[in-house]
């Protein structure tokens, strides 16, 4: 008897199905784009990638995630949750706190004897206290949703002038008040374009994109907005009861394309290998992550992406065994082999941190 096979899951898969992906050299992703007015009367732009409630999270094309739900908790119960508690009036979200502040330049300094770790960060993107990328609709069902910030208190008129994307001539005013990652916004179509990100997961390669972080670092490597509230929300047991995470595994010192011998064909200058941190940090590209759970591959997605950082020891640099990892279990055997550890020699841990990034795309 011959296997079955389910086409609905033969790749590729547009997986946050609400936009439009822009395929190319650099991939970018077309959401839709919502005005926000927030308790203090400003005015900010958001979108919206996942939501806890399975029903909707279909209907609009968004990833649907149970884990979110579990982000509503705080580390006690007088303290700030990871999502911030709304309501929806008239149609939209009413009085969110927390905002950002967009008008820091992201600075990356390499470190002196590696790239990583950095000698200095400052994201582009700083959340005050109270923001958070998440929001809890207290009267829709205590739902959570992915509500990323993407832009500030702007006018109409404004953004209008880059729905198109950004002149060179702009670049500089328009980053100062908008999410790194923006590549064209138009409030007049209701839309905004986004860069994405290449990744792994289980072997599949993923685009995804880069909201958030919870600390400076991935924030500012990522082109995130650190938003220090997400740290109020749980990391490690990533499968266990009432987790609102999944790991992300993130190397630091793969290969780069600095290390790619002389007389490579074609005039090659691109390590057939590169990842991690310290190409990224070189500036050659994101740093080709490994995710774990993701839609169609798992049930237990999560864009709250814990970080699990690893490194090649100085035995696989030394004997040429270092390539590039694709999959969870693809690290877990190499570190249960001994081939890769903690970044200082111990074995994987919890590194305490969470990036916000919904995921986009499977290809296969």
């Amino acid at each position: 008897m011959a296997s079955d096979v389910n086409p609905a899951l033969v790749g590729p898969v547009d997986l946050l199905r609400s936009g439009t992906l822009n395929f190319g050299a650099n991939p970018n992703l077309t959401l839709p784009l919502y005005q926000g007015r927030s308790a203090s009367n400003q005015t900010y732009w958001w979108i919206v990638t996942d939501s806890s409630d399975e029903g909707n999270a279909q209907q609009l094309g968004i990833n649907f995630s149970p884990k979110l739900r579990f982000a509503a908790q705080g580390v006690d119960s007088n303290s700030l949750t990871g999502a911030e508690q709304l309501n929806i009036v008239n149609n939209t979200v009413y009085g969110r706190r927390g905002l950002v502040d967009f008008s820091p330049v992201r600075i990356i300094v390499p470190g002196n004897s590696t790239p990583f770790p950095p000698a200095m960060v400052q994201p582009g993107s700083v959340g005050d206290a109270e923001y958070t990328p998440l929001i809890q609709l207290m009267n829709a069902g205590y739902e959570v949703w992915n509500a990323p910030i993407v832009a500030g208190d702007l006018d109409e008129a404004y953004l209008n002038q880059f729905c198109d994307g950004v002149p060179a001539d702009q670049e500089e005013d328009f980053r100062s008040k908008v999410h790194d990652q923006v590549l064209a916004i138009c409030p007049r179509a209701s839309t905004v374009t986004l860069a994405t990100v290449r990744g792994f997961s289980f072997g599949k390669s993923v685009l995804y994109l880069i909201s958030d972080g919870s600390d400076p670092l991935p924030a500012t490597l990522d082109g995130g907005t650190f938003a220090p509230r997400l740290s109020v929300v749980r990391t490690g047991g990533d499968d266990s009861l009432f987790s609102a995470i999944e790991r992300f595994f993130v190397n630091t010192n793969g290969y780069t394309n600095g290390d790619l011998p002389p007389g490579a064909p074609n005039n090659e200058t691109h390590h057939p290998w590169r990842q991690g941190l310290d190409s990224a940090i070189l500036g050659e590209g994101n740093p080709l992550n490994v995710l774990g759970a993701i839609p169609t591959v798992a049930f237990d997605y999560s864009p709250l992406w814990n970080f699990q950082l690893w490194a090649w020891t100085d035995y696989s640099i030394e004997n040429g065994i270092r390539t590039r990892l694709t999959g969870e279990f693809e690290v877990l055997g190499m570190a249960a082999a001994g081939y890769v550890t903690d970044p200082d020699g111990g074995p994987l841990s919890d590194a305490e941190i969470i990036n916000n990034c919904p995921i986009v795309h499977r290809f296969l």
